[in-house]
């Protein structure tokens, strides 16, 4: 995949608005060697923006945290988009860590993106376990009164500065 922040072999978090999140993935999207698989959750913000010109993109759809780690399991594609979903980890929160850990175990064949339009407590505990964290902020629409979350880096991990 041709991301420019993301390295073959690592499971990369990427959050940033939705229509940056659709410009970043048209391109490797339409490479034709690529085999694509795009988890999502019980609603795509995403997926229906999408130009979909790979010829070997699936779809799959994960309604529960069981369906996910299912999923991830049985994947053989040379990438893997994970559209972030925080209502699947609703009826069990303990297993946000095994699902971080089946993602970075799947890096070790493809290439693994979780994308996010927003930080949430979830992906909190998903980025302990990231390659890397891409984490783009639309200033426009910031509230100065809102709290906002922190990430905590590892040492292998790095920042970028904001676009």
């Amino acid at each position: 995949m041709d991301f420019p922040f993301i390295t073959a072999g690592t499971f990369s978090i990427f959050i940033a608005p939705d229509p940056l999140l659709c410009r970043v993935l048209e391109a490797p999207l339409r490479q034709e060697r690529q085999r694509v698989l795009y988890i999502c959750g019980n609603h795509s913000r995403v997926l229906s923006r999408l130009d979909r010109r790979c010829p070997a993109f699936h779809i799959r759809r994960s309604f529960t945290v069981f369906q996910l780690l299912s999923i991830l399991e049985e994947a053989d594609e040379t990438c893997i988009v994970l559209e972030h979903d925080r209502s699947i980890y609703d009826d069990a929160p303990e297993l946000v860590p095994a699902v971080a850990c089946a993602l970075v175990d799947r890096a070790e064949q493809a290439t693994v993106i979780l994308i996010a339009p927003a930080f949430d407590p979830v992906l909190g505990t998903m980025c302990g376990r990231a390659g890397r964290v891409v984490y783009v902020e639309d200033k426009a629409k910031r509230r100065p009164d809102r709290e906002r979350g922190h990430v905590a880096l590892l040492p292998q991990q790095t920042t970028l500065e904001a676009f």
